[in-house]
């Protein structure tokens, strides 16, 4: 009879007993680890929230949970087959334990980019959308209209200042290259 429960619960992701409380289903996204370079699985947890005061609500699920309540209060536990299991403490408040999937089942997945050199694949550059292959192309033609090197030209110009500055210092205090020139009296 308690089988009941699960199909629905799973169909619509919440359950409400009356007497008992509500259980809902809540999904928590894959969530992306970029350190670890992995992703997460995708979990869904089970939330219990105890009775509130709609006692007298009526739903598909009152006499399987006037039911429940009878054996809460004989045995103590319910198992819910697939959803968990509802125990009474010795104070009278009711603990629900949901079902533990196996970890197996919710191991992270590798997250390795693949990039493949000689395959052709698309790409946006600002907002021209174009490929891989005709980006290397525009570049290496880009690469290829650089002005060639002329470094020559510089040379040329230092060594015209150079031989300008040696003509002035020379104009200035003689053409003598031995330094002992002495004027004449």
């Amino acid at each position: 009879m308690y089988d009941l429960i699960a199909p629905a619960f799973f169909q619509k992701k919440s359950c409400r007993l009356p007497g008992i409380g509500q259980l809902t289903l809540i999904s928590v996204p894959a969530e992306i680890e970029f350190t670890n370079k992995q992703i997460l699985a995708p979990v869904q947890k089970i939330d219990f929230t105890p009775k509130s005061g709609d006692e007298n609500m009526y739903n598909e699920f009152s006499a399987i949970s006037e039911l429940m309540r009878k054996k809460l209060d004989e045995e103590g536990s319910i198992k819910l087959a697939g959803i968990g299991d509802f125990y009474k403490e010795i104070n009278g408040k009711l603990r629900f334990e949901p079902v533990v999937l196996n970890p197996i089942f919710l191991q992270p997945v590798a997250a390795v980019r693949t990039i493949r050199q000689d395959a052709e694949h698309n790409m946006l550059v600002g907002d021209k959308k174009t490929t891989n292959v005709e980006m290397t192309e525009f570049l290496n033609d880009e690469a290829s209209v650089v002005s060639p090197d002329r470094w020559y030209i510089w040379a040329i110009v230092l060594g015209l200042i150079g031989v300008g500055v040696l003509a002035m210092y020379g104009y200035q205090n003689g053409w003598n290259l031995l330094g002992n020139w002495t004027p004449v009296i």
